[in-house]
């Protein structure tokens, strides 16, 4: 399947009232509306029906997507999961060790504060590129993934070899829109946070420090609320990129457009699923955290060796979680997308014809 039946429609011409096909009923003879079974049903070539969706479709389809095609969902996702996680686990351990012997020696008399802040100093910057490398990661990922769904939403699959294929000449794009979409949250978080920060920081007075600590924490509610709606503007950005062959700009952009009548709908199907798997995802990591913390004290060992065991099963338990939370949420992404477009721009006639090529 090519870009061809994704591509929007010209900017100048209006979106229709509705998608082709699926508007209002049409009232019968006695001005009722027509009974349900006379409506014809919408085309189902592959894992939705091409047609406006609900939330039990888009999740319906999304698990549909999973089952039609796991090696691809599952092996790309493991691969790069285990990945950042070993990335994320070494910089978690480092910054722990530091922090932990640092705070050791400032109870024992033997360090000092400085001491201390050097050690936070030190962790900081390699917890924060952790951070950065795994959502560039899973974003880049999530990306390849919805091109697996865009071809399952048709009845077809693909391997491997062509969806690298597919996404190869687009993956610099790709990771320039991850680092974008993380990096401006992360500058809006700096912003919302450096007048309570500088507040506290140079506070002389208990009055101040209150006055500070206010102000940290309406940054924060700032951020949350800013962060929320440029992550519901810019969910769309990934899709339109890859399946519109659109560069960073231009798929902000488009997503910005796409979300803008629906920013509510959008938000909420986003939201919901978000709480969901991150649900399921701490339902299967915290056992193993607390296993990692029984078999650090059962082998004696509460010092580094512990510490790494502890922190190796906890993320064993993540990793597990994450191989199955990534497909599923790129593969709502993709299908909230499809979704826009078929009530927006009728994309969903465009699709029944190229299904059936």
């Amino acid at each position: 399947m090519g870009t061809d039946q994704w591509q929007r429609p010209d900017e100048g011409t209006p979106d229709p009232a509705g998608p082709t096909g699926w508007g209002q009923p049409q009232p019968g003879p006695t001005g009722a509306p027509p009974p349900a079974w006379d409506r014809p049903s919408a085309p189902r070539p592959g894992i939705v029906p091409l047609r406006p969706l609900g939330l039990g479709e888009i999740w319906d389809g999304a698990f549909r997507a999973f089952r039609q095609n796991p090696r691809v969902m599952v092996g790309l996702s493991a691969i790069v999961v285990v990945i950042t996680s070993v990335v994320t686990l070494v910089a978690s351990y480092v910054t722990t060790r530091d922090l932990v012997g640092a705070m050791n020696r400032f109870e024992a008399a033997d360090g000092s504060f400085d001491d201390l802040f050097s050690s936070v100093q030190r962790g900081v910057p390699l917890l924060l590129f952790s951070t950065v490398l795994q959502s560039v990661a899973v974003l880049v990922l999530n990306g390849m993934l919805i091109v697996s769904v865009s071809r399952a939403v048709l009845g077809r699959t693909i391997g491997f070899g062509e969806l690298w294929r597919t996404c190869a000449r687009r993956i610099l794009p790709l990771v320039g829109l991850s680092l974008v979409i993380t990096l401006g949250t992360l500058v809006v978080g700096a912003l919302t946070l450096a007048p309570g920060t500088l507040v506290v920081w140079q506070a002389d007075s208990t009055t101040v420090t209150g006055i500070g600590v206010a102000a940290l924490l309406l940054g924060l509610l700032a951020w949350l609320v800013v962060g929320a709606f440029l992550w519901v503007k810019w969910s769309m950005a990934t899709p339109a990129m890859l399946l519109e062959d659109l560069g960073i700009r231009a798929a902000l952009g488009r997503s910005y457009r796409l979300t803008a009548r629906t920013f509510w709908r959008t938000f909420g199907i986003l939201l919901l699923t978000a709480v969901v798997v991150y649900a399921v995802v701490a339902a299967v990591s915290v056992p193993f955290s607390a296993v990692g913390q029984v078999v650090a004290v059962a082998v004696g060992d509460t010092g580094t060796w512990g510490l790494a065991l502890s922190q190796t099963v906890s993320t064993l338990g993540s990793v597990i979680g994450s191989v199955v939370a990534y497909p599923f949420l790129a593969s709502v992404t993709a299908l909230v997308y499809v979704d826009l477009r078929m009530r927006r721009e009728g994309l969903d006639v465009e699709l029944h014809r190229a299904s059936g090529r």
